[in-house]
């Protein structure tokens, strides 16, 4: 044996043996224990706080990663060229006044196109320019496609961890994915080869990443001939995504295809324009020619469905930028269209989207016995049964706290009082509220034990109310008191959720609420505090 493999060989044992001293050493804490849990891992994890948990999960690697199709073909595989063309795209973009007119209003969507950068780039470098002026607003990004390939019978969604591109991997946000799935199984479906082989949603990828960093994606193929169906799908993405400040939608289109120069831009105009003066009748009737109109109709006509929940008067249509093959790479004799048009509303028409839940430090054991208190509370005060509650066990529930419970019969409010100032146990504060929400609520008459079955609940844990502005008031995470004099009211912060409504009226409603003029908090004289809320109902115990 030459010395070369003496050497070699050596070399394998060493890491023979090192391998079996990480994984066997009791020292260093890597020992297992039988059926292969790692001990340490198990009492680690045991201790975190739900918050680390969601931390620790959102390090983990993404595992499930949809690979990029159409990278070294439609835009460059290398990551530093391809992000030097973007960049200098949306610089010129910039420098050209890209969405300037826009900076006041809230931009809610952008119509992009698809082709290979060279012809298509400087045009949506312009729908992303007028983006990246928003960036920090954003954290969620609805990428609405077509299929060149294949058609489907409902939307195909992209339900997986990732989307890779050279310049890195796209987060997919699985929580509305699943939401979506959950809510609408009718409108929409996972389908991983709708994405195979398909370029129209991931040249729009790069571009999100330079211009609108940090956001997730929900990766969207519109394939689909049901026009009732784009209709209902409209609807429902305007009430989980559009009425929402920090979602933004990108529709991928190109216009006219293989036209003459001055013909093709014939076409394109009529496209724009109708899309302009928003008359989507019009506009469907021309866009759908095959040649002549959109490739992205569909896409397109499903947004308009989710735009047109905004009243007429603020819908606002803006071309930033109309070019063809023609303009950018030359050819005339047979061009593609391209154009770049932004969705706007005045700002704060959306509300702040409502993180996802957190409990704290009530785990769902802890929520179940607070359910099961208010309930038994409620039905001992239909019975006029005043014996108190047992103490629980839990010292979580012993502590002070502040609580509203609130009842409601077949969807419609029958009892809603709380506490906004902790002072006794919380679970006597629970006892207390339910007992009074039943009974004692001067709006209703008192709950009675023929009632006791048709009534759901809501438990609402409340923070110390602190003295807030006008303008740091944000919709979906404070509750609101506001008083003068002898007169106050109050509201939770899932209400104006429930309601629909802005931040000026909410605050106006909760000065209704008080007794007060609806305009009285723009008055120095008005206090104004804030409080945020632990909220929960029946479905939120597990």
């Amino acid at each position: 044996m030459t010395q070369y493999f003496q050497k070699l060989l050596m070399c394998f044992v060493l890491l023979m043996l090192w391998g079996s001293i990480g994984t066997g050493c009791s020292s260093c804490g890597g020992r297992k224990a039988s059926g292969g849990e790692n001990t340490t891992e198990l009492s680690s994890l045991a201790a975190k706080t739900p918050q680390q948990e969601q931390q620790m999960k959102e390090m983990e690697p993404m595992k499930n990663i949809f690979k990029a199709q159409v990278a070294g073909q439609f835009y460059s595989g290398n990551p530093a060229e391809l992000k030097r063309e973007i960049t200098d795209y949306l610089a010129t973009a910039k420098a050209a006044g890209a969405g300037s007119t826009l900076a006041e209003r809230d931009l809610v969507g952008v119509l992009s196109p698809h082709a290979g950068y060279v012809y298509s780039g400087p045009v949506a470098a312009y729908s992303f320019s007028a983006a990246a002026a928003h960036a920090s607003q954003y954290s969620t990004v609805v990428v609405m496609a077509l299929s060149h390939r294949r058609a489907s019978r409902s939307i195909s969604i992209l339900d997986m961890d990732g989307y890779e591109t050279p310049l890195g991997t796209l987060a997919i946000d699985r929580d509305i994915i699943q939401k979506m799935l959950k809510d609408k199984p009718e409108l929409f479906a996972p389908d991983v080869a709708m994405f195979e082989n398909e370029h129209s949603l991931e040249v729009q990828l790069p571009f999100i990443q330079v211009a609108v960093p940090n956001v997730k994606i929900v990766p969207i193929v519109v394939a689909t001939y049901d026009e009732a169906l784009l209709q209902k799908a409209g609807a429902y993405l305007f009430d989980a995504l559009g009425a929402f400040s920090d979602v933004l939608f990108v529709i991928s289109s190109d216009l006219s295809h293989f036209f003459p120069y001055d013909e093709a831009k014939e076409y394109d105009n009529a496209s724009l324009s109708l899309l302009e003066k928003w008359d989507i009748p019009a506009w469907v009737a021309h866009a759908s020619q095959t040649r002549k109109g959109m490739c992205g109709v569909k896409p397109m006509f499903t947004f308009s469905q989710m735009f047109e929940q905004f009243d007429s008067d603020v819908r606002q249509v803006t071309l930033l930028k109309y070019m063809n093959s023609g303009d950018t790479a030359g050819d005339k004799r047979q061009v593609v269209g391209y154009g770049a048009l932004a969705f706007s509303i005045p700002k704060g028409l959306r509300s702040d989207r409502l993180p996802q839940k957190d409990f704290g430090p009530y785990t769902p054991a802890l929520r179940k016995e607070l359910m099961a208190m208010a309930k038994a509370a409620v039905r001992a005060a239909a019975k006029g049964d005043i014996a108190p509650l047992p103490e629980p066990q839990s010292e979580v529930l012993k502590q002070s706290g502040a609580a509203f419970v609130t009842l409601k019969k077949n969807g419609q409010l029958r009892g809603c009082i709380g506490h906004v100032i902790a002072r006794l146990p919380l679970y006597r504060c629970i006892e207390d509220v339910a007992r009074a929400a039943a009974v004692r609520d001067t709006r209703f008459t008192p709950v009675t034990v023929s009632e006791l079955d048709d009534l759901s609940y809501e438990i609402s844990i409340l923070t110390k109310p602190e003295p807030i502005t006008p303008e740091d008031v944000v919709v979906g995470r404070d509750g609101l008191i506001i008083s003068r004099g002898m007169y106050s009211g109050l509201l939770l912060p899932q209400v104006p959720i429930e309601w629909n409504w802005d931040r000026d009226e909410f605050l106006a409603h909760t000065c209704r609420k008080a007794g007060l003029p609806m305009d009285c908090w723009k008055d120095d004289a008005t206090r104004i505090e804030a409080f945020r809320a632990i909220v929960f109902g029946e479905a939120d115990l597990d």
